[in-house]
């Protein structure tokens, strides 16, 4: 029996109908006239088993019932307690298409359902309905006594530490209580202040660590106080031709985080923009858990190879000055042509920047005018030929991490 035929069936109604009740009793102090509320019921999971996109996503039972608790809550709260107007004037009720098609919080919602059941290991919190027997199930009596359905301040939410459920009210319960927490998650979420964190590769020490990958750092964000979360990578052009996606990890030392980013905007500019996946969705697995500071991180392609980014402390082996003023002709050592080409000096463009650090550690912009083979004329106002023993770094061929972080909900 597939969980779509499960979700439909009589006794698993039942099971949504007294946790309806409960949820009317308790959190809205109304009444609803259970006929009619049966014809809600029924309307919502006719439209949740018409939606091909949402049934193609969902494969628990415990997902799909959430999701019609949540339109129901949706429903009741936006026909009858917020307008306070008479639902039902046909023999069946129609039910609001925008309210039916309205993915926001219901997607949301069940994102967090299935991180909570599976990242955060309250599979063992949340409770397996279709386990529930027949018998287990209640018979609903309209007029029962609002008092019995009421929460036990000591008990309601203390079940989320007890590893047995035995009781269907307990099971409604905490269902009902998921769908509260998620939705106060949600709520926070939008107030949440972010701030950006951008690290560049050109700021590494270059003259010492040549090589683009295995980038070296240390963060200056408190990270028992913060969430840290990467969301894109700004990559040179040549890179997509390397891999179709990129594995980036992060050591620090004690442990390791791997995250994996996919090419998103393929432009004419200089870098291609790559997102995270799983980036239109939160998702725990994409928070940065580590606790040292002090970071490596290293590109890997999709064969976990290490990813040939390049280096730079390209190594001069002469300059001279053309008959323009102030430009010069500085020749690249080519000796090495492997090495040479792992420049990639040729993405680079007319009055394009490249960056010379003399032996002084003195940083010069210089500006490109040509580029032939392995000799770059560049244009100056200061006097190039003291520089001989200078190195270069390659501009165009850096890239940039981009992380968002915010401060932890205490």
């Amino acid at each position: 029996m597939g969980v779509i035929d499960e979700f439909k069936q009589e006794k698993n109604k039942k099971t949504i109908i007294i946790a309806c009740e409960k949820m009317i009793n308790d959190k809205y102090k109304i009444n609803i006239d259970r006929i009619d509320l049966i014809k809600i019921i029924e309307n919502i999971i006719t439209s949740i088993c018409n939606d091909a996109i949402l049934i193609k996503n969902v494969v628990k039972l415990i997902e799909l019932n959430t999701i019609a608790l949540t339109k129901i809550k949706d429903y009741i709260e936006k026909k009858i307690i917020n307008k306070n107007e008479e639902i039902y004037q046909q023999e069946q009720p129609i039910i609001d298409k925008e309210l039916i098609n309205n993915k926001y919080d219901t997607d949301d919602l069940l994102s967090k359902v299935i991180e909570l059941e599976e990242k955060r290991k309250t599979l063992n919190t949340i409770v397996n309905l279709d386990s529930i027997k027949e018998s287990e199930i209640p018979n609903i009596n309209p007029n029962i006594n609002n008092t019995e359905n009421k929460l036990n301040k000591n008990s309601t939410y203390a079940l989320i530490n007890n590893q047995v459920y035995a009781n269907t009210n307990d099971n409604i319960e905490l269902i009902a209580y998921i769908i509260e927490k998620l939705e106060n998650i949600i709520n926070n979420k939008k107030n949440i202040n972010y701030k950006n964190l951008i690290i560049n590769s050109y700021n590494r020490d270059w003259s010492i660590y040549n090589n683009r990958n295995d980038l070296s750092l240390s963060i200056n964000i408190d990270l028992n106080k913060n969430i840290i979360e990467p969301k894109k990578l700004l990559m040179p052009k040549y890179i997509k031709n390397i891999t179709p996606y990129i594995n980036m990890i992060i050591d620090d030392g004690k442990k390791t985080q791997k995250f994996q980013f996919i090419l998103s905007n393929d432009n004419n500019g200089s870098w291609d923009t790559w997102d995270i996946i799983n980036s239109e969705q939160e998702n725990i697995n994409n928070y940065i858990n580590l606790t040292n500071k002090d970071w490596i991180i290293t590109f890997t392609d999709f064969l976990n190879n290490k990813l040939n980014m390049g280096t730079d402390n390209i190594n001069i082996n002469k300059i001279s000055k053309t008959i323009d003023d102030n430009q010069y002709n500085i020749t690249i050592d080519m000796k090495d042509i492997i090495l040479f080409k792992e420049y990639y000096l040729e993405y680079n463009n007319k009055f394009d920047n490249i960056l010379l650090k003399t032996n002084d550690d003195e940083d010069i912009i210089l500006k490109i005018i040509e580029i032939n083979n392995n000799v770059i004329t560049v244009l100056s106002d200061k006097n190039l030929i003291e520089y001989i023993d200078s190195t270069l770094l390659n501009y165009k061929a850096q890239y940039t991490i981009i992380m968002k972080y915010n401060s932890k909900k205490i």
